[in-house]
């Protein structure tokens, strides 16, 4: 009986394990960095899901190093936090992570992309700014807005960038 009892226990806890679990697959074995790429799914009952990630898409180089990882967000994460999708670049010490808004939130900053540069200790150096076309500095020809720190993490200055990099001077007009 108490045998029963117990193994009853058990088939519950796995069902409810694996039920609660996310869905990982290997969606590639060769990617562009030579190695795997996963792609992990979150069901609304797991913990991840809860915290506002629906699906991760990992990419690995052919040695098991983390090169990118996509997160989407959930939708009720999206809405609260403005962005749907956030995709990190590890290159060595550094990374780079660049967070796509939602139409919502792009509307309300004008911007639709922000991406993010972090030195060896993981300190901001820069973030760039991907502003929409409806904005005025984007009709005055800026493409994205550039901001850079200093090591205290200050901004020390800003440039407005053009589609091929090039700076943009806007000149304001004086009454």
């Amino acid at each position: 009986m108490k045998t029963t009892a117990l193994l009853t226990v058990g088939v519950f806890f796995y069902i409810n394990a694996t039920a609660l679990a996310a869905t990982e697959e290997i969606i590639s074995k060769n990617n562009e960095y030579g190695g795997l790429t996963k792609q992990i799914v979150y069901s609304e009952k797991d913990s991840d899901f809860k915290k506002g990630m629906h699906k991760i898409i990992a990419s690995y180089d052919n040695e098991g190093k983390k090169k990118k990882m996509e997160i989407y967000a959930t939708e009720n994460y999206s809405k609260q936090k403005g962005w749907y999708k956030k995709v990190i670049y590890y290159w060595g010490r550094k990374k780079v992570s660049e967070a796509y808004s939602t139409d919502s939130d792009s509307v309300k900053y004008g911007f639709h992309r922000m991406v993010s540069y972090f030195d060896r200790d993981n300190r901001l150096e820069k973030r760039g700014y991907y502003l929409n076309k409806n904005t005025t500095a984007a009709q005055l020809g800026v493409y994205k807005r550039v901001i850079h720190y200093d090591n205290m993490g200050k901004v020390s200055y800003v440039e407005d960038l053009d589609r091929r990099d090039n700076l943009v001077l806007i000149e304001q007009k004086t009454r």
